[in-house]
């Protein structure tokens, strides 16, 4: 042996002792630690993070070579984003409007998006975490079943698929109390008590025809007085909630739950959290006027974290929102509306505002309703045309085949609406965590910006620099305008 590697043989024995010491950690890395909030995540103990790295040598001797993995190497993507995912959650330009499949239909508002002098301009970091599905899907629902009170065996639902798995306890006609578990994406699951409200009352309604007299059977669920209702209070509500789903494995408090009610149902909702954010991810329950549980729904999820990653600026963000593949959905604080757009095509804009407190049902727009009694003045008749002689028969033109389309003169085209372009300058931007779905239908959570709009709705843009994720192919198809009636 040579000398070179006698001294690469006493390198790895050195560096397998347990003389070694540990590497020296950064002083910044150090400094940061105890200032970085841990994710509530579902069921703690589960997931394990790697608090040090450990090193394993394996070293193939041959003569004069040593293969070296190069550490600067660019690491493959986490995932590939699904195409179209992102789309619902960003109202508010006219690529983020329309889903990549359904962007043929052109009545938006061609917003060009610039950013303000005072927007950041500083990158920065932000924690990836990967909400992947935990337990199996027939130990799921039997715990939910237990939890619940649902009888029965656990079965293939009717519309089992091995690409859409769907397990189901109970019947799924209605007629009694079930749950249901569909074990993709956040292995989200529902339960159903059709017994909460009161018995339905029923009777005949006649109807005459031109067959004689007809009947059908009609039924209408008694609504409860308020004054009866025994439905949870706001403060009950969102103690049970909290109750219901920190038995089910989310870290959640009363506080964090919000509570809406009307006649029929009182409803609790609370969102994931992690990081100290509240994500989109969210699970309710709703009681009926009887104090029952009428129905609920959540996910069968544990949070796993994948790291942090490097972020753009949202000066740099901004040049994003005119591409739907870096959208997200944001949590409930910016889904407080939704634009539905036209420029010239008579829809008016509007914004439903959402609310967190108990409320009443939104007020809408009033229609004066049609007074029956109004008289309707007649029309006059129009003055009949004379008839058109009809012409001689004569010999049918041949006509060449051609591709250009076949155009009437006498029928005169209908003009198109082009989308009105209104320039939106971005101010300001929160971070946040944006869920995504990726091409396997799995759902992550992903550091973002959230930018609000001047006409009340949210852009939820993704911050991770390129190559963290893949991201789709651009959409390429044609964009037809809306025709004006």
């Amino acid at each position: 042996m040579s000398d070179n590697t006698d001294n690469l043989t006493d390198r790895l024995r050195r560096s397998a002792g347990t003389d070694a010491g540990a590497p020296d950690l950064s002083p910044d890395l150090v400094a940061s630690a105890a200032g970085r909030r841990a994710p509530r995540l579902v069921n703690h103990g589960r997931t394990t993070r790697l608090a040090s790295a450990s090193l394993a040598a394996v070293a193939a001797v041959a003569v004069g070579s040593l293969v070296v993995v190069n550490p600067f190497a660019p690491r493959a993507p986490l995932f590939t984003a699904a195409a179209g995912a992102q789309s619902v959650a960003a109202p508010g330009g006219a690529q983020s409007a329309l889903a990549a499949e359904d962007a043929k239909m052109a009545i938006w508002i061609n917003y060009e998006y610039v950013a303000g002098a005072d927007l950041g301009t500083d990158g920065g970091s932000g924690g990836v975490y990967e909400l992947r599905r935990i337990g199996s899907p027939e130990q799921v629902i039997a715990d939910l079943a237990d939890q619940f009170g649902v009888d029965g065996d656990v079965a293939e639902s009717s519309y089992f698929d091995p690409a859409y798995p769907t397990y189901v306890v109970g019947p799924e006609d209605g007629s009694a109390p079930s749950i249901t578990v569909t074990w993709t994406g956040t292995g989200n699951w529902w339960f159903n008590n059709p017994s909460a409200y009161p018995p339905a009352v029923c009777e005949l309604v006649s109807y005459e025809t031109e067959n004689g007299t007809e009947e059908y059977e009609e039924c209408v669920t008694p609504e409860v007085p308020a004054s009866e209702s025994l439905a949870p209070s706001e403060a009950e509500a969102k103690a049970l909630a909290a109750e219901l789903f920190s038995g089910l494995g989310l870290d959640v408090d009363a506080d964090d739950v919000r509570v809406s009610a009307d006649l029929w149902q009182t409803m609790a909702t609370v969102n994931l959290v992690v990081d100290g954010f509240a994500t989109a991810i969210d699970y309710s329950v709703a009681w009926s006027p009887l104090g029952e549980i009428a129905w609920a729904y959540g996910h069968s999820i544990e949070v796993i974290d994948r790291g942090d990653f490097d972020t753009v600026s949202p000066t740099a963000a901004v040049d994003r929102l005119s591409d739907w593949r870096w959208f997200g959905a944001g949590g409930p604080d910016y889904q407080s509306g939704m634009a539905y757009l036209a420029a010239e095509a008579g829809l008016a804009r509007s914004s439903v505002a959402g609310d967190e407190s108990v409320s009443s049902p939104t007020e809408g727009e009033v229609v004066e309703p049609v007074d029956p009694t109004d008289t309707v003045e007649p029309v006059e008749p129009t003055e009949p045309t004379e008839p058109v002689e009809p012409t001689e028969p004569g010999e049918e033109p041949i006509v060449e085949p051609t591709d250009e389309p076949i155009v009437d003169p006498t029928i005169e085209p209908m003009p198109i609406i082009e989308p009105e372009t209104v320039t939106v300058t971005v101010e300001s931007s929160e971070p946040t965590l944006l869920l995504m779905w990726d091409a396997d239908g799995n759902a992550w959570l992903v550091p973002g910006y959230a930018m609000q709009h001047p006409d009340g709705f949210w852009n939820t843009i993704v911050s991770l620099i390129e190559g963290v994720i893949e991201l789709p192919a651009p959409f390429e198809g044609e964009i037809v305008p809306l025709l004006e009636d």
